[in-house]
């Protein structure tokens, strides 16, 4: 072999070695991904995942299956994404409530939400709302402060201790000095379930959960912590606007997978995500569940933001009484 067709070899297995990765990237995936959705079936969170996951499956051509993993405030479905290989076959669909309240709550911190993870995009936001069944005789959050002020003791629900629906209701009871008994559930499905019975008096929750409730008219709505009435809502105030700002906050929704994914699948996976929330029919279906689609954005920008939403609900723990088995 002559000198120059010896290079031309060597230049050729290079350019070959080189290729791998992005060919590999290129390709995924190659096999179903795993989805998993830290709320039980029917929840707000899932019915966002199974959107998600029929728009990336049908981008992909590869099965994308949504696993529920309900419990511990979201912990559960959260660390099991932990325990997964950092391949981008299983990723997560999180919210405020799994990377920034609860490891705010939780003590020891269960994990690192910026560092244990790779955030791949945001998918959008809401705010929860404060809804009584339509059984009851309460119609405004006065007439809610005027029963509690009666003597008697308000029970609310939430999907778990450390959630945001958690402290909507704490700093409910705070501000306006009323005698409140928190129940928590795995989940708000079941919460839902026993606000309808009649087992607890009211409940702050994700738009998403209760809009079936709210539309078939079993639920209504007090109030909503949003800056400005969704459309949704349009007759329900903002706490802002019943001299409640201290309740104005922020539910978001965002995916993620484990730390040391490769940074090139975790690119293709937030380019899908924002393909998926580009397309009307999505955006309507969003819509539909209360969520208003995110920006594009890097997942860089993403876990800057997961950062600074972690730092900040820390804050705000270590001002309340709120700790984990509240």
């Amino acid at each position: 072999m002559n000198f120059i067709s010896r290079g031309a070899f060597v230049g050729a297995i290079s350019l070959t070695l080189m290729s791998v990765p992005l060919t590999a990237a290129a390709q995924y995936p190659t096999k179903p991904v795993t989805l998993i959705v830290p709320g039980p079936a029917g929840s707000g969170t899932d019915g966002i995942g199974r959107l998600l996951a029929k728009e990336f499956s049908e981008e992909w051509g590869q099965p994308v299956v949504v696993e529920n993993r309900a419990g511990a405030s979201g912990m559960i479905g959260t660390q099991a994404l932990l325990r997964q290989p950092a391949d981008g076959y299983t990723i997560l669909l999180g919210h405020v409530s799994t990377h920034s309240v609860v490891p705010a709550v939780q003590d020891p911190t269960p994990y690192n939400p910026v560092d244990d993870f790779e955030a791949i995009g945001q998918v959008g936001s809401t705010s929860n709302i404060l809804v009584v069944p339509t059984s009851s005789d309460i119609q405004s959050v006065e007439d809610l402060i005027a029963l509690a002020k009666s003597g008697t003791t308000l029970s609310y629900g939430s999907p778990g201790v450390g959630l945001t629906q958690h402290f909507a209701g704490y700093t409910f009871g705070k501000i306006n000095d009323l005698d409140m008994l928190h129940v928590p559930y795995k989940g708000s499905g079941p919460a839902l379930m026993d606000l309808l019975g009649g087992r607890i008096n009211m409940m702050f929750v994700t738009p998403p959960a209760a809009y079936g409730g709210v539309k078939g008219g079993k639920l209504r709505v007090l109030g909503q912590t949003s800056e400005k009435r969704q459309t949704a809502f349009p007759d329900a105030p903002t706490f802002e606007e019943l001299k409640m700002p201290d309740l104005t906050s922020t539910s978001w929704f965002g995916m993620f997978a484990p730390a040391g994914t490769p940074k090139d699948v975790v690119e293709k996976i937030n380019q899908s995500l924002h393909k998926a929330l580009e397309k009307e029919p999505v955006r309507e279906q969003l819509a539909v569940m209360v969520i208003e689609p995110a920006d594009p954005h890097s997942p860089d920008d993403f876990k800057a933001f997961v950062s600074r939403d972690y730092e900040r609900w820390k804050k705000t723990v270590e001002e309340s009484d709120i700790a984990a088995g509240s």
